[in-house]
């Protein structure tokens, strides 16, 4: 009996397809406006204990809530946090192409000296793979590749 109720509470929180329109687009007013922040983590955070992607999704709000932090020691903790949530997403789905994405992402964008580019060399083709791929998000995926300094001229070219 207890496990049929629990299964029946996760299955409430799972997200719907209008969750996953709402995240998507909430993640690409955030990587603009800091004003988005709060909707796009509360969301995330609404669904990261039901569901991988949006556990990444979640780590990916805290990672742009370090970025815009100007305290070195929450910035470091958002971090941290941030790393954490994207590596037990990408644990739990080490397929899921936007989850290495998300990672890759992240890691691409802490110093060296943290010490969080750990999964970089092993999410990287998959991270590319999904920028190949059709996604409601593949523009922002080939937008940050142009930009990436660990993308050679012909991997930049294969996305085009």
């Amino acid at each position: 009996m207890f496990g049929f109720a629990c299964a029946a509470l996760l299955s409430l929180a799972a997200a719907t397809p209008q969750d996953w329109i709402n995240i998507r687009s909430l993640y690409r007013q955030a990587l603009s406006a800091e004003s988005a922040l709060n909707d796009f983590s509360s969301k995330s955070k609404s669904l990261a204990n039901a569901d991988p992607l949006a556990k990444a999704y979640y780590g990916t709000a805290l990672a742009l809530r370090a970025r815009a932090s100007i305290s070195p020691t929450t910035k470091l903790s958002l971090a941290n946090q941030a790393q954490e949530q994207l590596n037990t997403a990408a644990t739990l789905q080490p397929q899921n192409l936007e989850i290495r994405f998300l990672r890759y992402s992240f890691e691409y964008g802490t110093p060296s000296f943290l010490n969080m580019k750990k999964h970089m060399l092993s999410d990287k083709p998959l991270a590319l793979q999904f920028a190949k791929n059709p996604s409601p998000i593949k523009d922002i995926a080939i937008d940050f590749f142009n930009h990436c300094d660990q993308l050679s001229e012909a991997e930049k070219s294969a996305l085009r």
